[in-house]
């Protein structure tokens, strides 16, 4: 459990049913296409509209023909809807990258610093000399939370950062949201990048601190679940 009276770290206590977002006005919508990375051909009420997807992941098992979405109306845009929720064949997943960052921040004790600049990137957060980075997953196989679902150049060179920073006197963390119930513990998705799974256990024996919170999904609001662990594999 997180604990917030521990201030060996930069997190604070938040428990199970902890409300982080709330949608309204939700539509529901049938996958007709995926037409590239961040676009979504959906049929809503019988007709087919375009809807934003702020997700690059593969999201193979989310994103396909038939499937079952929930999207959001959007005032400013390209596009009038937005991807907000996949139903995976067990549950709702939140596949929309921009809300990430503030449900990370409901996590960490006030006074941090978003967006850090620390050598050639940004970090998600600075809290006193915590560097946190926070990454998303969805997909879980077998009840085991998996991170990336497609390569991550990215990522990986986040996870180096994060353990070149420890020299710098910096205390990293990478930090999870697994919008996923059915996650009991987590694993690196060795079969979808092999570089980055590699590069995640080189950073964790560096002493990068990996935390995975994990959320669900009830009635258009993402409640936290729980805190899950590495998997014993």
């Amino acid at each position: 459990m997180i604990n917030k009276k521990n201030e060996k770290t930069p997190f604070i206590e938040r428990k199970h049913g902890y409300l982080v977002l709330k949608f309204e006005n939700l539509i529901d919508g049938i996958v007709i296409s995926r037409i590239n990375r961040f676009l979504v051909k959906c049929l809503v009420n019988d007709n087919e509209i375009y809807a934003h997807l702020h997700d690059p992941g593969r999201l193979n098992e989310i994103i396909y023909p038939g499937n079952t979405i929930k999207l959001r109306p959007v005032e400013n845009g390209k596009y009038r809807y937005a991807v907000t929720f996949g139903y995976d064949g067990f549950n709702y997943t939140l596949n929309d990258a921009r809300f990430h960052s503030m449900i990370a921040s409901k996590f960490l004790r006030p006074g941090y610093r978003k967006e850090y600049k620390y050598m050639d990137s940004r970090i998600d957060f600075l809290l006193d000399n915590y560097l946190i980075e926070v990454k998303s997953c969805t997909l879980v196989e077998s009840k085991m939370a998996m991170f990336p679902d497609a390569v991550t150049l990215r990522g990986k060179h986040h996870l180096e950062l994060l353990s070149k920073s420890i020299n710098d006197g910096y205390k990293p963390y990478i930090m999870f949201l697994i919008f996923n119930q059915r996650a009991e513990c987590f694993v690196p998705n060795f079969n979808r990048d092999p570089k980055f799974s590699e590069t995640f256990y080189k950073a964790i024996d560096s002493g990068v601190v990996p935390r995975f919170l994990v959320f669900y999904i009830n009635n258009g609001s993402v409640y936290f679940d729980k805190e899950i662990k590495l998997c014993n594999i």
